[in-house]
């Protein structure tokens, strides 16, 4: 019986050389969460998750606590059982966002645990759709794309690196000088660049349409989080029925049960729900069969080590995301020397067990901001 012996997490964090702005926000940190699966029969690996600013002491407590305790112990094959009894402790008053991050670091070890006990290749375990998926570069941060200039400086550094595509960023300028910039886009980047917008919900439906009417030329894969908050299942659906551009969003849901609600109301053409936030690997999984029923394809931000074994698991998968600056992520560019290469626009997914290439725990090293615990 494959028993879940033990379960450790460990801090890795790092600044960033640099600045990158995008409609609402601003990043200058990377920090995930490695975490170790021990199994029986002296099985142990280890996996770099989450793309988060910084972990807080109430998540890891709970990783290290009530998880730990509810999963070790257990058969690491008993996915569905575990998942719903990490979730039994999702109630009100306590911080939600945070106890749905923990379980998601917990769930996506215990897959990668899987894979790589079994001897699979994870996209083949979690549904094997697609050996090979597209792959784009996320980009359009207003200190290096900013004027036609530095777009063009882009574009031909992402075409170069074999990218099929990039995510823009806009929102913080003016409608019209936001647009200005994705025009330029396309017309440096040719006809057959893919280009995905997003505003990292900058916007009220209005404002979104009247971008949306500007862009129209441009044949955007999809617009991703045009509208803010206030109002955001209804103002996305809107902005969907109106402007007949594809909308994409989920990113900044708090949970698995948000993401489901944009997709119950008609609110999205793609769901990017990143498993990190959501609910894990389990999450975004339950999320991608009921997305595909919809006709809604599905998307995730950023960690392609995990994230092209999503989006090649499951037939409505769109592009696995990078950052293609080691500045922007250098936990990317650092930690996976024998990561697969990107040719042609598309990335070849690993035949070996789990994710295929392994995390170079000496380099690690240098990132680390705590002990094992």
């Amino acid at each position: 019986m494959s028993t879940i012996q033990n379960l450790t997490i460990r801090e890795i964090s790092t600044s960033l050389s640099g600045n990158f702005s995008g409609g609402t926000y601003r990043v200058d940190s990377r920090g995930a969460l490695l975490c170790r699966v021990e199994l029986e029969d002296n099985f142990s690996t280890v996996v770099c998750l989450g793309n988060e600013f910084r972990y807080s002491d109430y998540l890891k407590s709970m990783i290290t606590g009530v998880l730990k305790k509810i999963v070790v112990g257990q058969n690491i094959l008993d996915n569905e059982a575990l998942w719903h009894e990490m979730f039994k402790g999702f109630t009100p008053y306590i911080p939600q966002e945070d106890f749905v991050k923990a379980i998601s670091i917990v769930d996506s070890a215990l897959w990668v645990a899987r894979a790589e006990y079994f001897n699979i290749p994870l996209w083949r375990l979690l549904g094997g759709a697609n050996p090979s998926v597209p792959v784009i570069g996320i980009g359009g941060y207003y200190e290096r794309a900013r004027d036609p200039q530095g777009i063009e400086k882009e574009c031909k550094e992402f075409q170069k690196a074999g990218l099929a595509g990039i995510k823009f960023k806009v929102g913080a300028l003016s409608i019209e000088e936001d647009a200005e910039r994705v025009l330029a886009l396309r017309e440096i980047a040719g006809e057959n660049f893919r280009i995905v917008v997003d505003s990292n919900m900058a916007w009220t439906p209005s404002d979104a349409l009247r971008f949306a009417e500007l862009i129209k030329a441009v044949r955007p894969d999809w617009l991703e989080e045009p509208v803010h908050r206030k109002n955001v299942c209804n103002g996305l659906r809107d902005v969907r029925l109106k402007s007949g551009i594809a909308i994409g969003a989920g990113q900044s849901d708090p949970s698995v049960f948000d993401s489901f609600r944009l997709l119950t109301s008609g609110a999205v053409d793609v769901l990017n729900m990143t498993y990190n936030r959501g609910g894990g690997i389990t999450a975004w999984r339950k999320l991608a069969s009921a997305a595909d029923l919809a006709d809604v394809c599905m998307a995730q931000v950023g960690e392609p080590h995990i994230s092209m074994h999503l989006i090649g698991s499951t037939s409505n998968g769109t592009y696995a995301e990078i950052y293609p600056e080691p500045e922007r992520d250098p936990f990317w560019h650092e930690l996976y020397p024998r990561k697969p290469e990107i040719q042609n626009g598309q990335i070849s997914l690993p035949l070996t067990a789990g994710l295929g290439f392994s995390i170079d725990l000496d380099r690690a090293e240098k990132f680390a901001v705590e002990d094992w615990a």
